[in-house]
């Protein structure tokens, strides 16, 4: 939900709930924006989002039971840092469920769907071109959830999502020191396509297949069995996150000190806000 649209529509004193904040903190992981290793101080969050120490701790705990955030006694939060056996395990466990997700998408997808799937795709291309990389980035990870929203498995597609902003995690601490391009500023934030468009297009034309659709332009429908067809959509998909795991490289970058809020600007601004006529929002 876009919570600046939102304070247009309502009055009151509008303030941020703990699921806006969670969502602004992964997006900004999600988007390379956070640096895994970046120290979370809870008063410069509160002051980021105009609330208050207590709902910020509530939040970090709540990403932390996620691995996004590590939480040290003493010390307070961090982006958490995955390891070289975390970054493997989130992949194979992405292969296995993912596999999963392509099957029940076939069996379950409309036309409509796969329009979705183009059109996410050529929105990406599109983000690329500009030089877009966060939105780029965003819808990256949004392929690869509209197949699960479609495969209507709710556990699966929860654990992806989760899944999904770890991969954000391990692509800045592993990428290739020569695919690294920065996102914000100066900062030595490594950078990497976490799945390139004509990988996606490969596995929308693997899964068109297996619809027995058409592949292309003048191309033929695909005979075989139907089983088979299916079993390579999965296997093109478990393909796909195989190639985007074994282009990283295992060595981690230095964290570097972010100001909170430059880095979530005029969240503060939309907890303040007031507009007459509406009911004060409660807290979450």
């Amino acid at each position: 939900m876009d919570v600046n649209m939102d304070l247009e529509h309502f009055g009151g004193k509008v303030v941020l709930s703990d699921d806006d904040i969670h969502e602004r903190i992964i997006d900004a992981v999600i988007d390379q924006r956070l640096l895994p290793g970046t120290k979370l101080v809870e008063d410069k969050l509160g002051q980021a989002f105009g609330v208050s120490r207590t709902r910020i701790r509530q939040v970090l705990i709540r990403l932390a039971h996620e691995q996004v955030v590590t939480l040290e006694p003493h010390k307070g939060a961090t982006v958490a840092q995955p390891s070289v056996d975390d970054a493997r395990e989130v992949f194979e466990a992405r292969a296995l469920i993912e596999g999963v997700l392509v099957q029940r998408f076939i069996e379950r997808a409309t036309p409509q769907d796969f329009d979705e799937l183009v059109e996410c795709i050529e929105a990406e291309e599109e983000a690329r071109r500009e030089g877009d990389q966060a939105a780029a980035l965003r819808l990256s990870g949004r392929f690869h959830m509209l197949i699960a929203e479609v495969a209507a498995h709710q556990t699966y597609a929860r654990m992806l999502k989760k899944l999904i902003s770890r991969t954000s995690l391990i692509l800045m601490s592993y990428a290739p020191t020569e695919r690294a391009r920065p996102v914000m500023g100066n900062a030595p934030v490594r950078w990497v396509d976490a799945c390139m468009c004509d990988a996606h297009r490969g596995v929308l034309t693997a899964l068109r297949s297996a619809r027995g659709m058409s592949t292309g332009w003048g191309q033929p429908v695909d005979e075989r069995p139907v089983a088979q067809r299916i079993e390579e959509a999965a296997a093109r998909m478990r393909e796909h996150l195989n190639d985007i795991e074994s282009g990283l490289c295992f060595n981690l970058p230095t964290p570097v000190e972010q100001d909170m809020r430059e880095l979530f600007p005029g969240a503060a601004d939309a907890s303040r806000r007031v507009v007459r006529g509406a009911p004060r929002a409660a807290h979450a």
